[in-house]
């Protein structure tokens, strides 16, 4: 996997030489499609540590059966741009893969503080509390065949899908995380 990774000299800051990615990519979740099978979150939480569980899963889909309106919501990075919880992160812990775009984090750096999650929009990073580390969507950077999410829900192409994209994050994205 090729890693842009931070420069402990510039800060913290993931500094790099060469351009940044030609491509960015993320997860889009329709909650209209979303039929809460879940299995967009057994399969991430498998794909990333071989065991099926919500708890670690990058992708969190929610069905609250009390609501009238927007009863089923997701929630997953949106990869900013901007990605202040790169710039939170007090040990540069976070870096962006240089393939995909995305916002990764270095378990070996990550002290667990969540101060990523403390200062991103959504408040998306979570704690993976058997390893005290923070964890996020990645979009399978280390996968050539992309989001296992996406790829393996029932629904790929209406509930998720992956969106290649520029520019920034901002006020359009909110309803894709939420």
């Amino acid at each position: 996997m090729t890693k842009m990774r931070p420069d402990v000299r510039a800060g913290g800051k993931a500094v790099v030489g060469d351009a940044p990615p030609s491509t960015m990519g993320r997860i889009l979740f329709d909650p209209r499609w979303c039929r809460t099978c879940r299995v967009c979150e057994v399969m991430c939480s498998i794909a990333h540590e071989g065991v099926a569980s919500r708890a670690l899963s990058r992708i969190n889909v929610t069905f609250d059966e009390f609501r009238d309106v927007d009863a089923v919501s997701g929630r997953v990075c949106l990869q900013c741009q901007d990605a202040p919880c790169m710039e939170a992160c007090p040990v540069a812990a976070m870096y962006r893969d240089a393939r995909t775009g995305a916002v990764v984090i270095d378990r070996e750096r990550c002290v667990g503080c969540m101060k990523c999650r403390s200062v991103c929009p959504w408040s998306v990073p979570k704690l993976y509390r058997l390893l005290k580390v923070a964890i996020k969507c990645d979009l399978c950077a280390d996968r050539e065949g992309g989001p296992v999410c996406v790829r393996m829900c029932p629904l790929s192409g209406k509930a998720l899908r992956y969106e290649p994209r520029t520019g920034a994050c901002g006020a359009s994205d909110r309803g894709a995380a939420a």
